[in-house]
């Protein structure tokens, strides 16, 4: 019979069930980049969030303009449509939002 070698590798009382530093940076690194990407997503989220909330109040206001006849800040443009002429086009325009009503005559 073969006797086999037994060899024993001795470490310098490490254990191996730890994480190297390097694994830590690493980890710690991919962490922060989403992170950022995080919060410049939320944060452009945010922005876009108040612009249509924007939008949307400008839209109610022209509307109510509107429904009471009140044509105060409100830009009107009529013309008369070129290929139909018993058309009439009316244009409402109030804070960059507009409204576009047509009239048969």
């Amino acid at each position: 019979m073969e006797k086999r070698e037994r060899r024993t590798i001795l470490t310098s009382g490490n254990c191996e069930k730890g994480f190297t530093l390097i694994e830590v940076l690493v980890a710690l690194t991919i962490v922060a980049v989403a992170f950022t990407i995080l919060f410049e997503t939320l944060s452009s989220a945010g922005k876009k969030y108040e612009e249509a909330e924007e939008l949307f109040e400008a839209v109610l206001r022209l509307d109510a303009k509107l429904k009471l006849g009140d044509h105060e800040g409100v830009e009107v443009k009529e013309r008369t449509l070129p290929d139909f002429p018993r058309i009439k086009e009316k244009v409402y325009s109030y804070r960059g939002v507009f409204f576009i009503r047509y009239e048969g005559r």
